[in-house]
């Protein structure tokens, strides 16, 4: 939970400003990530009150600037126009998203923005989830002993 989010750090682009985290429950990948990339804005949304209210603890006790916790299902931020196109890169662990789910976040993202989706199994199994405007992108071992990969999607410009 804390090694593979820091193994993805050294994948995020230089000029990564804003990330968001998708389920973010005990706070892998986002927290360790923040912690690497201190300077990082960043937004995690959890639905379930009792793990929000946990983030936000974390937050308050490693005096995490520039970090949100937001209560609510990752949906209701798309309705919301002022987080439209403001994205560098969405991250996602532990949520089972499909083609469907990462059509509506990409909305979140600028052009050029990466998905950062968590995972094990075969090399390339997120290849199917990139329908345009997203392409797929890389895929990287995280832990070879664990049999974790981060696979990127990136929003086209």
């Amino acid at each position: 939970l804390v090694m593979e989010p820091i193994r993805a750090v050294q994948h995020l682009p230089s000029l990564t400003v804003t990330m968001l985290d998708i389920g973010s429950g005990g706070g892998s990948p986002a927290v360790p990530m923040k912690l690497m990339r201190p300077a990082l804005s960043l937004r995690m949304v959890e639905s379930k009150t009792r793990k929000a209210a946990f983030l936000r603890d974390v937050v308050r006790q490693l005096a995490l600037d520039q970090t949100v916790v937001e209560c609510c299902r990752y949906e209701e931020l798309l309705t919301r126009p002022d987080l439209r196109e403001t994205g560098d890169v969405i991250t996602i662990r532990a949520v089972r998203v499909d083609n469907g789910e990462l059509q509506k976040l990409q909305v979140l993202l600028r052009s050029g923005g990466s998905i950062f989706l968590f995972g094990g199994g075969a090399e390339g199994d997120s290849c199917d989830l990139a329908l345009p405007p997203l392409r797929w992108g890389a895929s990287h071992v995280l832990l070879r002993s664990h049999g974790s990969r981060l696979d990127v999607l990136i929003k086209s410009e």
